[in-house]
């Protein structure tokens, strides 16, 4: 029997490498699920604004065959706790999908995360993915942070982090001796994603590009790992060690209390979680990416459609 319209739940989890969703039913049946475009919490112009605003109103489009959500939960990246963007996205989504705003709940991505994960209160994720955070969610509904502050800032054991220490090492490398930063196994790794090994090549990818594609760059940096290179093995190594600060961070704040690493920059090298589990004491779990973040927040919104008030 078909789903009546007004009982789907939409789930969208935004990132900046890539978005995804998923359309539930009540039951938790998975009716239909995608990939977006990326997008961040970061619409400050309306550039930006009018380019998320397409994206959503073309996957509504691409939806008409199925039905219209009756209520949506979406986590956005970058999405600080008293965010005006919270007000921007719930409105795009409400103009393209004909939701009612009072159905729509904007969270940050690391607490619909932390949802897929714990119930509050309950544990600590450590995430890395183009940025990193440490994250813990209350019973009472806290969020206590640790990191998550942007590339520019910090953002270690992050893919973005990974990339820049890489691309930082083998130039001053090259500083020192001309062509033997290149001249190694992640030189060419990197060269390769570069389309060159040269400054220009790497001055135009990092910034004429956004921290995305500079993200993008760590899975070089994995290639150099897997083929022994010294400098690559080190940073990976590195990374695990700035990801445990975080996890550290948060059990001196909130308890100890079982700590999930996650993301997919954690599972670009063993040596991450190798080190991380050196230094973060039991209980600690390694989610390799198996957690469906945007079916739980399908599922949510179902709860949404069918509750009288936001309650989550």
């Amino acid at each position: 029997m078909p789903v009546p319209e007004d009982d789907f739940g939409l789930g969208i989890e935004t990132g900046g490498t890539g978005s995804r969703w998923c359309l539930s039913a009540p039951s938790g049946a998975v009716v239909a699920r995608g990939e977006l475009e990326p997008m961040t919490g970061h619409v400050f112009t309306q550039t930006e604004r009018d380019r998320v605003a397409g994206i959503f109103t073309r996957l509504a489009a691409d939806l008409n065959g199925i039905g219209r959500p009756a209520a949506i939960v979406a986590g956005v990246t970058g999405l600080g706790p008293e965010s005006i963007v919270r007000a921007v996205f719930s409105e795009i989504l409400a103009t393209a999908f004909g939701c009612p705003e009072d159905k729509i709940l904007v969270v940050d991505d690391m607490w619909l995360g932390y949802r897929a994960r714990f119930e509050p209160g309950e544990g600590i994720i450590v995430y890395s993915g183009t940025g990193s955070i440490g994250y813990h969610l209350s019973a009472e509904g806290e969020i206590i942070r640790a990191g998550g502050r942007g590339v520019l800032i910090d953002d270690g054991g992050s893919a973005a982090w990974i990339a820049a220490e890489a691309l930082c090492r083998l130039l001053r490398r090259e500083d020192e001796a001309s062509g033997s930063g290149w001249d190694s196994a992640l030189g060419y790794a990197l060269a390769q994603a570069l389309g060159g090994g040269s400054w220009d090549a790497v001055r135009t990818h990092v910034y004429g590009g956004d921290r995305g594609s500079l993200g993008l760059l760590a899975r070089s940096v994995a290639v150099a790992a897997e083929a022994g290179d010294p400098m690559a093995l080190d940073i990976f190594t590195q990374a695990g060690e700035e990801l445990a600060r975080l996890a550290l961070a948060l059990r001196a704040r909130a308890g100890s209390k079982p700590v999930v690493l996650c993301g997919r920059a954690a599972t670009l090298s063993p040596l991450i979680a190798q080190r991380f589990r050196a230094l973060v004491a039991p209980p600690v779990a390694l989610d390799e990416m198996l957690v469906d973040v945007p079916g739980c927040a399908a599922r949510l919104a179902c709860e949404l459609a069918h509750a009288n008030e936001k309650r989550f």
